[in-house]
């Protein structure tokens, strides 16, 4: 009888020494915590409605000839001077929007723009640039939210002419004429640098991955216009 017991505790100390080279526990740690998902962040002010950064996706220049660069230098001007104009126009069905709402959306574009078609400039005479566009896109925003029915339209530019333009494999270099034609629900008053009259650009572009950035812009008033 003694016997027999000493076999069944031999038997469960086995049990337990093979449980314990397994990696086994008779008494398992509890489990860790399920990591919660990070809260979104906006890039606006909490007194504005939320937005998300992938809201805020600049459209790039795509290398190409030289008459698609031009193409796709006013292309993203334009995509610039009416960036947020969908995401506004969302918020507006939901209720008027805070005007500072408005300038800091015009904000979180220009910081966008800014460092992504451009190389980077962190003169004073390349900040006043970039601060004179992020105006321009205030305007075309304010004129979203002030806008009646029908007024939906988007500011275009529009080439007048391509006057010189190369390329080599350091950069592309344009020289052309454009206009700037602003959206009908544009505020009374507004100003456009004078792009909404016939303009000359001098455009010099240099290869950053499978897009185009820009070095060196200048823009004057064009001249052999009506």
């Amino acid at each position: 009888m003694k016997l027999r017991n000493r076999k069944i505790t031999t038997a469960a100390a086995g049990l337990v020494l093979a449980a314990g080279l397994a990696g086994c526990s008779l008494f398992p740690s509890p489990r860790p915590p399920v990591p919660l998902p990070a809260t979104p962040t906006s890039m606006l002010p909490a007194s504005c409605p939320f937005l998300a950064p992938e809201e805020v996706r600049p459209v790039r220049i795509p290398q190409g000839t030289p008459k698609e660069a031009i193409g796709g230098v006013l292309n993203s001007y334009g995509a610039w001077l009416n960036a947020g104009s969908e995401t506004l126009s969302t918020w507006q069905a939901g209720g008027t929007v805070p005007r500072e709402c408005v300038d800091s959306l015009a904000a979180a574009n220009a910081e966008a723009y800014s460092t992504t078609i451009f190389t980077s400039h962190s003169d004073v005479a390349w900040q006043q640039y970039f601060s004179a566009v992020e105006r321009m896109n205030a305007q075309t925003l304010q004129g979203v939210r002030d806008a009646t029915e029908g007024q939906g339209s988007r500011g275009t530019f529009e080439l007048l002419k391509e006057i010189d333009s190369s390329s080599t494999e350091n950069g592309t270099f344009l020289k052309f004429d454009a206009v700037y034609k602003p959206s009908a629900g544009t505020p009374a008053g507004a100003t456009w640098e004078e792009w909404d009259k016939p303009t000359r650009w001098y455009v010099e572009l240099i290869p950053d991955g499978d897009f185009l950035v820009i070095n060196y812009v200048e823009q004057t008033l064009a001249a052999g216009y009506p």
